[in-house]
């Protein structure tokens, strides 16, 4: 299962992070991206201890802390979507060497050589994972020290006691900015964190959700451009559904509703929670006793609103649900959708040939009274776990530190500060669009544990699509919800 990932492979999937925000062009880039090796002041300027030359903040590892060419073994799952593990070779792409730099970073500068290990893991292949790692402590052969999995499929590999409580090693430091609070608040489980992400991870960049949008129809059909609404604080799920409204058109005149007509919006069933999350609202919370349970907001009457609004909207012909092909895409692709709700690796893997314009802006709020927008991440993220029979967790700990301290400067900035915000966006107001993305980005148990709740992010999704009411669906599904999370529950406190 060793990985041996060749430079072909890394060109084809990491040639740039986001196409052309206008239209098209080439996504190789050989621009470097920041490095935290340059730690000259220029003359007559003070250093700043806590920051480097670039003024990114500095970690607070030992600078001597050494580990003498010891083995660090990391499970990865290989149908990760987007690289985000061993790169081999320089190729000029800035997202690719980005990556070789940050590896090669941690390895000399702790003295450690990694060793990549690989098997499936994505969202059809969770028991794949779960059974490489258990297998391998069960036969007590400890060649694994950090695992680095698919969102849910982590949870699972958590829930079978594989994982060390991150809150018991040295080296980690959750004041650093690498490392969300969104993410440590929404993880921890009564004291324990069992996993981690943020800059360590590059595809929680690439699966942010955005709203693309083709701003030569926004002209052709004298609508408002939608980053006015959202630098004005009016972005909000009723202008989306009005601003969709009247698009549809039969471009084809064969009297029947398909992929070469015109639509308002386009997007997949499960791609609709991001609305859910986008509202304010939680699947999975914390009570008064520090216990997890579902949260109320899963049956409540923002939530009937938030369906009964957007299940008549999507029943519409201005509204095209695509299957998970890739297809549900081929109408914005090809310049007949006003609005196309994705992650913001679509326009690296759609748009970079396309022959309009477009733009892209965070999810509408719930309404005008909410603050701020917020932004659901897609599932093939990386969640990084520290193995519960790993021998040294402390040096395990050390590296997910340095490698979320060199991906912060490294790895985020070339994927985010010079292909989002500066190569793929037509204008400083695009660019601000990224960053109220970014801004937003939440994170909820409820997706994580996924797999042993009956996918309930997908739930009020599923509805919406059937048109129907969520009072009435919801009755049945919180019992049975609360006795799986129980077990959850159980399971985690079996662990300790």
């Amino acid at each position: 299962m060793k990985r041996t990932l060749t430079m072909v492979l890394a060109a084809l999937m990491l040639c740039g992070t986001l196409a052309a925000c206008s239209s098209g062009g080439d996504s190789t880039d050989t621009t470097a991206a920041p490095s935290a090796a340059d730690t000259t002041v220029p003359a007559g300027e003070t250093a700043d201890p806590t920051k480097d030359a670039d003024g990114f903040m500095l970690d607070s590892l030992p600078a001597d802390l050494k580990f003498d060419g010891e083995s660090i073994g990391i499970l990865t799952w290989e149908d990760v979507e987007m690289p985000e593990f061993e790169v081999e070779e320089i190729t000029g792409d800035i997202v690719n060497d980005a990556i070789y730099k940050r590896n090669e970073t941690v390895a000399n500068r702790l003295g450690v050589n990694f060793e990549w290990y690989e098997t499936k893991g994505n969202a059809s292949n969770g028991a794949n994972y779960l059974k490489a790692a258990q297998n391998s402590f069960n036969a007590g052969e400890k060649i694994y020290d950090i695992y680095a999995a698919y969102s849910r499929t982590a949870g699972t590999v958590a829930i079978n006691g594989l994982c060390y409580n991150l809150n018991q090693v040295q080296y980690l430091d959750f004041e650093k900015p690498w490392w969300p609070e969104r993410m440590l608040n929404a993880f921890d489980i009564n004291g324990d964190l069992y996993f981690i992400s943020g800059d360590i991870s590059t595809n929680v960049l690439h699966f942010m959700y955005g709203i693309y949008y083709n701003k030569d129809m926004i002209t052709d059909y004298q609508l408002t451009d939608p980053t006015e609404y959202v630098l004005n604080g009016t972005w909000t799920l009723d202008k989306m559904i009005e601003m969709t409204t009247g698009i549809y058109q039969d471009l084809n005149n064969n009297a029947s509703v398909d992929y070469d007509d015109r639509f308002g919006m386009t997007t997949l069933s499960f791609h609709m929670d991001a609305f859910y999350t986008g509202s304010g609202l939680r699947l999975v919370e914390i009570d008064e006793t520090d216990t997890l349970k579902i949260s109320d907001d899963f049956s409540s009457e923002k939530t009937v609103n938030l369906v009964d609004k957007l299940g008549p909207w999507a029943a519409t012909d201005d509204f095209l649900y695509g299957v998970n092909d890739g297809t549900y895409e081929k109408s914005f692709v090809e310049d007949n959708a006003l609005l196309c709700l994705n992650r913001m690796y679509l326009a690296d893997r759609k748009l970079r040939e396309v022959t309009f314009t477009y733009g892209i802006v965070p999810v509408p709020k719930y309404d005008e009274s909410q603050e701020k927008h917020i932004t659901v991440m897609g599932n093939p993220f990386t969640l990084y776990m520290i193995a519960s029979d790993c021998e040294d967790p402390d040096m395990a700990a050390a590296v997910l530190e340095a490698m979320g301290s060199a991906g912060y400067r490294m790895t985020t900035p070339a994927i985010f500060e010079t292909n989002m915000k500066v190569k793929y966006s037509a204008d400083n107001v695009n660019a601000q669009m990224f960053d109220i993305i970014r801004e937003g980005v939440d994170f909820d148990l409820g997706r994580i544990f996924g797999a042993n709740l009956n996918l309930m992010s997908e739930m009020p999704s599923n509805v919406i699509w059937q048109n129907k009411s969520w009072a009435t669906a919801v009755k049945p599904y919180t019992k049975v919800l609360g006795t799986q999370l129980g077990k959850i529950v159980d399971k985690l406190e079996a662990i300790e």
